[in-house]
């Protein structure tokens, strides 16, 4: 184990250090990223820190989720063609299990990533440590199988499943993925898990709303950069009129909003919890924004709805 880590942190300065040209021409967030490569893990704080909840049917989930895009190696590049190697690199199994240990110290409680073999791996080595990390599965759901990775969720232990925004749209814009859609939400709910339903495109939960599917929530973007949410007024205007709760994604669009800025946005739109992709050394920090944000009061443009 010793060797593959050091031979993945070679590569990340080898990676990091050519497409700076030197080492002074580093950007800060690549010196941030190339310190903690190797730096020792921070004393977590203790077990068990508070930070608010609300209720999904009956699943207590932190107002702060952490996201699965960067541990998956879906990392958002923009034109930048290195980064979803440069996250595989930096995200060894090692470093996941270490920001599902730091997610949990500092309070949050669940993840939402995708259902695949690294991920079943890693949650079930946190779990085996000892972890209490709850995990909503994403789903990438085909109408032609609705019920394949629906019925991988519930055997390996998910609370909850959505399904992944892009193809949830593709789904709701024909007859038979609508009824698919409802079929998944049908299942999730017989076999107690929580069901949702993605989206970029404010389509999605208009149609869901519209049809009558009947999720336990819905999984959609907000953000002012125009980054998979191209309606965000919209968005907040209709989301104004839903009872049902709202997990908010891409609230700092990869990276591009300053997470104080992107984190009120999202909460005063009427987002009931926010689900964040971070790296481990960011963890802390954006929990201690949120726990900032809710303890001075947030105007809404909704009730809480969880």
């Amino acid at each position: 184990m010793a060797d593959k880590t050091s031979n993945r942190r070679g590569f990340l300065k080898r990676s990091v250090a050519a497409s700076a040209g030197a080492a002074a021409a580093l950007s800060l967030e690549e010196k941030i990223l190339l310190a903690r490569t190797s730096a020792r893990p921070r004393t977590p704080t203790p077990r068990g820190a508070t930070m608010p909840t609300g209720k999904i049917g009956k699943v207590q989930i932190t107002r702060l989720i952490c996201g699965g895009n960067l541990i998956s190696g879906y990392a958002h590049s923009r034109n930048l063609i290195y980064v979803s190697d440069l996250m595989k690199h930096y995200f060894t199994d090692d470093k996941i299990v270490e920001t599902f240990e730091i997610c949990e110290t500092s309070g949050i409680n669940t993840v939402i990533t995708t259902i695949n073999p690294d991920t079943l791996r890693v949650l079930k080595r946190h779990w085996k440590n000892g972890g209490k990390l709850q995990w909503i599965a994403q789903m990438h759901t085909k109408t032609a199988e609705p019920l394949v990775e629906p019925k991988l969720a519930v055997e390996n232990g998910a609370v909850g499943a959505v399904i992944q925004g892009a193809y949830a749209e593709r789904m709701v814009r024909s007859a038979k993925g609508l009824d698919a859609i409802k079929t998944i939400v049908t299942f999730l709910k017989r076999k107690k898990l929580i069901a949702g339903v993605g989206g970029h495109e404010l389509n999605s939960p208009v149609t869901c709303e519209a049809q009558g599917v009947d999720p336990d929530f819905y999984f959609k973007t907000i953000n002012t950069e125009n980054f998979h949410c191209a309606t965000p007024d919209k968005t907040v205007a209709f989301m104004k009129t839903v009872t049902k709760p709202w997990i908010a994604y891409k609230v700092l669009a990869a990276g591009a909003v300053n997470p104080t800025k992107g984190f009120k946005y999202a909460l005063g739109g009427g987002a009931d919890f926010m689900c964040v992709g971070m790296f481990d050394f960011q963890v802390k920090h954006d929990v201690q924004i949120v726990k900032g944000i809710l303890a001075r009061g947030v105007k809404r443009a909704r009730p809480w709805r969880a």
